[in-house]
């Protein structure tokens, strides 16, 4: 922090491995997501609004394709002082790239230009930052970012045709066959490769996801469906499912149930979702493959696995009927989804897939 005139100074700057050209739009787009998960939606662009729980507090003031955005931050509502300018700069250095914040007026909220201020800066800035940085919470954002919650260009990439999940795709479709009289839910739906093949039955669908990237993702992957009103795709949690009261046939979820906070409410919701007679289809994993190349740390260590028995009574508690859980083979689908010989292993035998299939009671 440096003083100047009428105001003090944050910069904080670093490198990434990037080209500038590369860098800056990655770097708007990866920030307007993590501010959408803070609860703000804010557009990066000339003029843009930022907004808080439904109020206004910034605007983007100027924006140049070439590698800056600069914004106002409004005041706090108790105080009369001038807005916060912000800055974010993107700038080529060698084959990469810096990152530069600047803020402008950090001290006039507070009142205070020197113990407050330093107080503001240990508590709400340096130790969050420091926090980041310790093995268990980079660990939760790692297994955030490449399964639990997948953000960024890997998990985009991986997640729109995720191939060593194909086998798993595959057996629920063999076991829970869709047509056309067919309206399908699929919890935790990714990059929308499952929701994808399902639609060939002619089915119709809707996909839930909690990640605005996956959602993103699976209605670029399914745009010719959404277009036609086949597929809707829409951003939530599954406990709270954005749908109404028995409106599907069938619910489907894979790999995602491991991660639940509170499985039972999800599976409550399922059952609420579901028509009576509706189908419900959940893969998972057993405690076989923790810390396998299917299921490795830190995500290992961030699953909940289950027992068989458990599941069947959390769906029976659930509403759920004609309950059965199996360990089954995946090696046949394995190989139609056409996984390498050298992975093979990893297929073969039980003790390691879980599938749940249940049905709402007519």
């Amino acid at each position: 922090m440096s003083e100047g005139p009428t105001s003090r100074e944050l910069t904080l700057s670093f490198s990434v491995g990037l080209a500038k050209s590369e860098a800056f739009p990655l770097l708007l787009r990866e920030l307007t997501d993590g501010l959408h998960r803070l609860g703000i939606e804010a557009q990066l662009v000339a003029g843009g609004a930022v907004v808080h729980r439904g109020s206004s507090i910034g605007s983007v003031t100027e924006r140049e394709d070439g590698g800056s955005v600069r914004l106002t931050w409004q005041s706090a509502p108790w105080s009369d002082s001038a807005p916060l300018k912000i800055a974010l700069q993107c700038s080529g250095e060698g084959t990469g790239s810096r990152i530069t914040l600047e803020v402008q007026g950090c001290e006039r909220p507070i009142g205070d230009g020197g113990p407050e201020l330093l107080g503001w800066l240990a508590t709400s800035f340096l130790a969050p930052a420091l926090h980041s940085l310790a093995p268990s919470t980079f660990g939760d954002w790692l297994t955030d970012r490449r399964a639990r919650r997948p953000a960024g260009p890997w998990s985009e990439e991986t997640y729109r045709d995720p191939k060593f999940h194909w086998p798993n795709f595959l057996l629920i479709l063999d076991r829970l066959p869709l047509g056309r009289e067919d309206r399908l839910l699929e919890v935790g739906c990714g990059g929308g490769a499952f929701l994808r093949r399902a639609l060939e039955s002619g089915c119709s669908a809707v996909a839930i996801d909690h990640s605005p990237e996956m959602v993103r993702t699976a209605r670029s992957l399914n745009r010719t469906a959404v277009e036609g009103g086949r597929a809707d795709i829409r951003e939530g949690e599954a406990d709270r499912l954005p749908v109404p009261d028995e409106e599907f046939s069938c619910v489907v979820s894979t790999g995602a149930f491991g991660f639940f906070p509170d499985p039972e409410a999800v599976l409550r919701e399922m059952h609420r979702a579901l028509r009576p007679g509706g189908r419900l289809a959940i893969f998972s994993a057993t405690s076989a493959l923790r810390g396998t190349p299917a299921c490795p740390e830190p995500m290992a260590s961030r699953t909940h696995f289950y027992d068989d028995e458990e599941l069947r009574e959390m769906a029976a508690r659930a509403g759920f009927a004609s309950v059965e859980v199996e360990q089954p083979t995946l090696r046949r689908y394995a190989e139609e989804a056409g996984i390498p010989p050298e992975a093979m292993a990893l297929f073969e035998g039980g003790g390691g897939a879980q599938l749940l299939l249940a049905r709402r009671p007519s």
